[in-house]
């Protein structure tokens, strides 16, 4: 049995204890030649360093884009001072008069580089509204423009960024996981010349359910009385012609039933074996166009609108309900969708 605390029979030999170091550090002199020389490695090392630094700042920590100029301030020993007071303050400046905005607008500004200011964009979302938008730098300069989509926390403790916005002329959609009162923050860095255009509009995330229907076909809303005032209405009652088609929302997977107060319907969820995805139901169906457990795409027949279970004394019609944690109001989902004016 060997004892832990006798001396091991092959020490390693004090010039082994010398050159460990020396070649850790070669390797390191190596590497930094290789980034000097090699201009695809250097910015592909650089390019890895700056998303590990976004990833860090934007997603986990939970800033904006302004919170690292910030900290670029303060390295430098400039947001002490006043001019560097100004450019955190700019802000809260814009935000006491912000623009609001409707469902559609479409604006160029430019930012001078004599000034220190920020631009701010107010608006309010339902649950299920997409936001898309297209912001555009028109200058040439390199410097930067910070940009972000921001909420006001419920509890009325600031805001919190839920997405950087670039200002590379791409189309960018966002669907509100939850209601409130949402911003676009545009801000230059210090003594910078910018000018952009930005276009904004929201809408509804989800076509429509029933073939050649809109809102205007709604006559029940979501959370009306039943039975009395013992429940709530979970979802939405579209009405139209008995045998009119009704399609699919999402990709996904479906199960069919023919019991209860829902008649002839289908249970609709996306994601891996639904789970994680929202459900979406369809109910009081004339007849099926697909069986349990078909996988479906967006925009195929899952069957016909009808009356069957509890609708039978009322007009065809198609109940469509959204559970994601419990039911959620389907009418902002529904909304004409969103295009860009």
């Amino acid at each position: 049995m060997s004892d832990p605390l006798k001396a091991p029979d092959n020490p390693v030999k004090p010039g082994q204890r010398v050159i460990r170091p020396w070649l850790l550090f070669g390797l390191l002199v190596l590497l930094i030649i290789l980034l000097i020389v090699r201009d695809d490695l250097r910015q592909n090392a650089a390019e890895s360093s700056e998303n590990a630094v976004h990833y860090l700042a934007f997603d986990i920590l939970g800033w904006s884009p302004r919170d690292l100029f910030v900290w670029r301030l303060r390295l430098a020993g400039l947001l002490e001072s006043p001019l560097g007071q100004q450019w955190v303050g700019a802000v809260a400046r814009a935000s006491e008069q912000p623009l609001r905005v409707g469902d559609q607008y479409r604006t160029s500004e430019a930012f001078k580089d004599d000034q220190v200011e920020a631009h701010v964009y107010e608006l309010a979302l339902e649950r299920g509204e997409k936001l898309v938008w297209q912001l555009s730098r028109l200058d040439t300069s390199g410097s930067r423009l910070y940009a972000s989509l921001e909420r006001h926390e419920s509890d009325g403790q600031g805001r919190s960024t839920v997405e950087r916005l670039n200002a590379d002329g791409v189309i960018k959609s966002w669907v509100a996981p939850q209601p409130g009162t949402y911003r676009i923050v545009l801000q230059p860095e210090l003594f910078a010349r910018v000018e952009y255009s930005l276009a904004i509009a929201y809408g509804g995330s989800l076509p429509f359910p029933v073939e050649a229907a809109s809102q205007r076909n709604i006559g029940s809303s979501f959370g009306a009385s039943r039975d009395g005032g013992a429940r709530e209405h979970h979802g939405v009652d579209i009405f139209a012609k008995r045998g009119t088609p009704v399609r699919a929302v999402i990709d996904g997977r479906v199960r069919t039933g023919t019991g209860g107060i829902g008649g002839n319907h289908v249970w609709l969820s996306g994601g891996m074996l639904g789970i994680g995805s929202a459900r979406y139901y369809y109910a009081h169906l004339d007849s099926f166009a697909i069986e349990t457990g078909d996988a479906v795409t967006k925009g195929e027949i899952l069957g016909y609108v009808g009356n069957t279970g509890n609708a039978i004394t009322t007009p065809p019609h198609l109940h469509f309900g959204i559970y994601s944690g419990g039911p959620v109001d389907p009418a902002p989902f529904l909304k004409p969708e969103p295009v860009l004016p």
